[in-house]
């Protein structure tokens, strides 16, 4: 079992990060910050507890997200010694993207199921529109949402270095999955207590910032209706929060997962492609 040190590893990320910030950053803007502003213009705008409805925005959002993961394993090669251009990294990160959207999907739908299978055996209530009743929650039902987000919580962070995998070994996406969860072995409560962290970080963070932004924004001009300067101004102000802790968050996944496999036989050096 390898070693792991988050302080360590957070003084690489930070080492990184600073010694390539005018090739990250760019990245980090484009590939992160701005998809997150065009989701947020695109999407409808509804009250608090609502979800939009469904439309050709969503066709919208799904290709931002697919910009986004790019990005983000783009990042993560130019943290770990990416031997090539900005561009050859985002073209390395487009080619190995699918294989990653399989891994992710390949371990969320079972998930998925398994937790759909368990309401159904509890007879949760639900609602006319076939929507979980909250009201009428069952005690049962309250047990199988608990299981499943520790199942899913315990899964997520014992595939942390997924995205790193990906990106730096050639490799498909169930061969990624074992790879992920070989390298995580003994070492699942540091992750967690890392993630955990960095959540809370984010969430404080988000918020303050989206109230501070959101506040001055409307005093100064208006609600933030659909396509007005006021949502443009708070959706910039939310992208550049997330930009940051994604560039933060990989720059740690990427120096973790150096550490996990450093010695390992067949763990290739990030370099450009012929």
């Amino acid at each position: 079992m390898s070693s792991l040190s988050i302080g360590k590893a957070w003084d690489e990320a930070k080492a990184a990060l600073q010694a390539n910030r005018k090739l990250i950053v760019p990245v980090g803007l484009g590939l992160v910050l701005l998809p997150a502003v065009v989701v947020s213009m695109v999407e409808p705008q509804v009250p608090p507890g609502q979800q939009p409805p469904a439309g050709p925005w969503m066709f919208i959002a799904l290709a931002m997200v697919f910009v986004m993961i790019i990005g983000q394993m783009a990042i993560v090669l130019l943290v770990n010694g990416w031997h090539g251009s900005v561009g050859e990294a985002i073209g390395r990160a487009t080619r190995r993207m699918p294989t990653l959207l399989l891994a992710l999907l390949t371990y969320l739908l079972p998930v998925i199921f398994v937790f759909s299978v368990i309401l159904a055996i509890v007879s949760i209530g639900t609602g006319g529109s076939g929507e979980v009743d909250w009201a009428n929650f069952s005690t049962a039902g309250w047990m199988a949402l608990l299981i499943c987000l520790l199942l899913l919580l315990y899964i997520t962070v014992r595939l942390m270095p997924l995205t790193p995998v990906v990106a730096i070994e050639q490799i498909g996406p169930i061969s990624a999955l074992k790879r992920s969860y070989a390298l995580t072995a003994g070492h699942f409560w540091r992750l967690l207590g890392f993630f955990l962290l960095l959540a809370i970080a984010f969430l404080i963070v988000a918020i303050t910032v989206g109230a501070v932004v959101g506040a001055l924004v409307t005093l100064v001009t208006g609600p933030p209706e659909p396509w007005t300067l006021s949502l443009l101004v708070i959706a910039l102000a939310a992208g550049l929060v997330q930009a940051g802790f994604v560039m933060v968050y990989l720059g740690m996944l990427a120096r973790i997962y150096s550490q996990l496999s450093a010695g390992q036989a067949g763990v290739p050096e990030v370099k450009r492609e012929a």
